[in-house]
């Protein structure tokens, strides 16, 4: 509808001095090029379309590709991704598919996105649901389905008012794939026909578990991270947020020599926030990137600022503190990569991005709730009595009985494309 693209214009007017100031960046010049044409060959063979936003969600995707590629060896695999973050991740990481920058919303940008990739599906991952995307890849006759589906109470809430505006969207997608039975509830709710609407689980489940056989033996992890932090306990403070910092690093100072602490910011832009955060509290510490050799490490704080190496870093961690549980706008991040590695695990009261596995975790005595420096230390004295080998298990158990969700994407996708379609 042209109503949509004059919206984007005239939204794109409005903010026009943020955009001059971002434009004149010039890696964000070529974004924008390729969101608006395809950095892609036209291709006669139907190609299988898969999208995700962020690195997070391309990480996810690994297993999900992987056997895509297996099932369908002819056919060519296109992955588009929203953030620069997750298209510098896929470029890296993904081998034998083509990875494209999402397009924009333009109407005439769609078209010319679908007439390159020719996809004979639309794979949407978590709730990636665009007016223009979505209804002209309908109106060309495009099967669309959403997997690991999930929708926050804030998303459900604002959808709910504009429920006149978006039903017509989601009765266009043909099959809506989710992560629990609370957003089946949501999805149905928001005028999906039950009949639509599968759970099929976390898709993170099956990646963690499926990342567990690829991981470094843990000299090899402490060598990269430059560290030898022998008989001590070690504490992450996992993709950190200012309120999560605020908690960790006024406490850290109380600690005995036993703990060392590693910091890794959700956003590397805050490095410079949270050293200054550590200087205040007179807290020693070493910033990752800034050190040549483990001799110039200082103190029993590691600020690492790297992007992609979390998961390896929570293989030689004791307890991980989860970031973004303390704002209940920002509702956490991945509780299933702590999880399936049998960590005790600490964190606020907002697990909302995981509400199904954080609520179990909890149930389990795996997850427990602070809310200031003196509740964390609390914590922190208390790890020694813990009886580790049975939060283990059952934090590995939490993350189990959530597996399956490939399988479940594969069987939909098959009924859609049959494997001897080729």
């Amino acid at each position: 509808m042209i109503l949509f693209d004059f919206l984007y214009l005239f939204a794109l007017v409005i903010t026009l001095p943020l955009w001059i100031k971002v434009l004149l960046k010039k890696e964000y010049r070529s974004l924008l090029k390729y969101r608006l044409l395809p950095d892609i060959k036209y291709s006669k063979s139907k190609r299988i379309w898969l999208h995700a936003v962020s690195m997070g969600e391309v990480r996810s995707l690994k297993y999900l590709v992987s056997q895509l590629k297996e099932i369908f060896p002819n056919k060519e695999i296109v992955l588009s991704v929203s953030t620069p973050a997750g298209y510098k991740c896929a470029k890296e990481e993904y081998s034998g598919i083509s990875v494209i920058n999402a397009p924009v919303d333009f109407s005439f940008t769609i078209r010319l996105f679908i007439r390159k990739i020719n996809p004979e599906i639309l794979i949407l991952n978590e709730l990636e649901i665009w007016p223009n995307w979505v209804r002209i890849s309908y109106k060309k006759h495009i099967p669309m389905i959403l997997i690991n589906g999930r929708i926050s109470e804030k998303a459900f809430m604002s959808y709910s008012k504009w429920l006149f505006f978006f039903r017509r969207f989601f009765k266009k997608i043909q099959l809506f794939l989710v992560q629990a039975s609370i957003y089946n509830e949501r999805f149905q709710h928001l005028g999906i026909e039950k009949e639509k609407i599968i759970v099929c689980g976390n898709i993170k489940a099956d990646e963690a578990f499926n990342r567990l056989e690829n991981l470094p033996p843990n000299p090899d992890i402490f060598n990269y991270l430059g560290i030898t932090p022998q008989g001590k306990t070690i504490v992450t403070l996992a993709s950190s947020h200012q309120p999560d910092e605020e908690v960790v690093i006024p406490a850290i100072r109380e600690h005995d020599p036993r703990f060392f602490f590693i910091i890794i910011p959700r956003h590397l832009n805050r490095v410079p926030d949270v050293e200054t955060l550590l200087q205040k509290n007179e807290v020693e510490f070493s910033t990752w990137s800034k050190c040549t050799d483990k001799t110039s490490r200082k103190g029993n704080v590691l600020i690492f600022d790297k992007m992609g190496y979390l998961f390896e870093v929570l293989k030689i961690t004791d307890i991980v503190f989860m970031g973004g549980t303390l704002d209940s706008k920002t509702g956490g991040h991945n509780l299933y990569e702590p999880a399936v590695q049998g960590k005790y695990i600490i964190g606020g009261p907002f697990f909302n991005n995981f509400p199904d596995i954080g609520s179990d975790l909890v149930k389990r005595g795996v997850y427990h709730i602070v809310q200031n420096p003196g509740e964390f230390t609390s914590r922190l004295v208390q790890y020694d009595s813990l009886e580790m080998d049975s939060i283990r298990e059952e934090a590995i158990k939490a993350v189990s009985v959530r597996k399956g969700s490939i399988q479940c994407i594969i069987n939909e996708i098959q009924k859609i494309i049959p494997k001897n379609n080729l």
